[in-house]
């Protein structure tokens, strides 16, 4: 199973969890501010968003990996399985 992100659909989910961050989580003013520019920073077709995308990609790729990997036991042996 491959999960797919694109530029837009990372930047949605970025400002998403920042905004829940800052609406829920009680931070200082600076940390409140360091966040809001770096989330500023990561504007759409900017190439440190481009890399943020690709990053996030590979992190879901790679958890979605480790979770759809099991070890079955089948008769006194293990057997990984995808």
């Amino acid at each position: 199973m491959r999960l797919i992100l694109d530029e837009e659909e990372v930047w949605s989910l970025m400002t998403l969890v920042t905004a829940q961050v800052l609406d829920q989580v009680e931070l200082s003013d600076e940390a409140a501010k360091n966040i809001r520019e770096w989330r500023a920073a990561m504007q759409e077709g900017k190439p440190a968003m481009l890399d943020f995308a690709q990053a996030v990609n590979e992190a879901l790729g790679n958890t979605i990996d480790q979770e759809l990997t099991r070890t079955i036991r089948r008769r006194d042996y293990y057997r990984t399985v995808r």
